[in-house]
């Protein structure tokens, strides 16, 4: 039976008061490539460097004696921040294979790091929270985290209203979903009209499978890739809902894109983009938008790459 979902105002005046309104960026260089108005919302800047930490402050919020979070980086990383804001004691279950400064910025949030397979990072999650008597807070399938993302949706809507008229298309990546659902969502609570698609790795499509059964489904990649923040291995349930009443389109974006989008975000506009970061951006150099959108809205979700690596991009 489909879950509805329902957003406090609240809640969302909340969240808006802990996390930035984060800008959105130009840049007539990427326009002159594209051949289309590029606008950015830029997320690297957020706290915690990704769109993550306005459902995580909500969450942590909601939890009443301490919190556990899951994943291999942005998400526990916000979480840790949002609960040492709060002053709440935090558990952050990370992969073994996660990257070391992925891992050391959840370190320094002060919270507890335990380090598990891969495999058992959902099942570890659960038992500790059960154990300690604490919330666990799901990347994608809790409301606080789609609520979250409904805020970043709504700072595009509002950009988009107050801006003059154009054939606008927004952007998302989508990994379990809670990005693409919330800002779907908000757009369409906004009467945005705006054509909405929905990016996801080649080797992860998550969505498009599920659509084509009418259900989520937990899928076996044909292989890895670069967006290691896009590594579910299946859609949200609230997420699946929200994006089939929102229509959407979907579509897959190569790894060599991918890496390429990340390159020309730093080259023409100065954002230090992660891989996931750069999924939407990368859908654009792919072609994917129909031709008649003139004005084409990006989210930039994530910015946690190492110094290093920011030179190499």
């Amino acid at each position: 039976m489909p879950r509805p979902i329902h957003l406090v105002r609240d809640d969302l005046e909340f969240i808006a008061g802990r996390a930035l309104e984060t800008p959105i960026r130009s840049c007539a260089a990427l326009d002159a490539l594209t051949g289309r108005t590029i606008l950015i919302k830029d997320e690297t800047v957020q706290h915690g460097g990704s769109f993550k930490f306005r459902g995580a402050i909500l969450g942590a919020r909601n939890a009443e004696r301490g919190v556990v979070a899951a994943g291999s980086g942005n998400f526990p990383i916000a979480v840790g921040l949002a609960a040492q804001e709060l002053d709440k004691p935090a558990c952050l279950v990370m992969p073994a294979d996660v990257a070391a400064f992925k891992r050391e910025q959840a370190r320094e949030t002060g919270a507890e790091i335990k380090i598990v397979e891969r495999s058992e990072l959902v099942d570890c999650a659960r038992m500790e929270a059960h154990r300690r008597g604490w919330r666990n807070l799901h990347a994608f399938e809790d409301v606080e985290m789609i609520a979250g993302s409904f805020t970043v949706g709504s700072e595009i809507a509002a950009a988009i209203q107050a801006s003059s008229p154009a054939s606008d298309a927004v952007i998302v990546a989508c990994g379990g979903g809670g990005l693409a659902a919330g800002v779907a969502l908000a757009l369409r609570s906004w009467s945005i009209p705006a054509a909405i698609y929905v990016a996801e790795p080649e080797t992860h499509q998550r969505y498009a499978r599920a659509r084509e059964i009418g259900v989520p489904i937990r899928i076996d990649p044909p292989g890895d890739t670069v967006c290691d923040a896009l590594r579910s291995r299946q859609i949200g349930v609230r997420a699946f809902e929200i994006l089939q009443r929102s229509n959407v389109q979907v579509c897959a974006v190569s790894d060599e894109l991918v890496q390429h989008a990340a390159r020309l975000l730093l080259g023409t506009c100065g954002i230090r983009v992660e891989p996931s970061g750069a999924l939407a951006m990368a859908a654009v150099l792919g072609g994917v938008v129909d031709s008649e959108r003139s004005r084409i809205w990006v989210i930039a979700c994530g910015g946690n790459v190492p110094s290093l690596a920011r030179e190499r991009l």
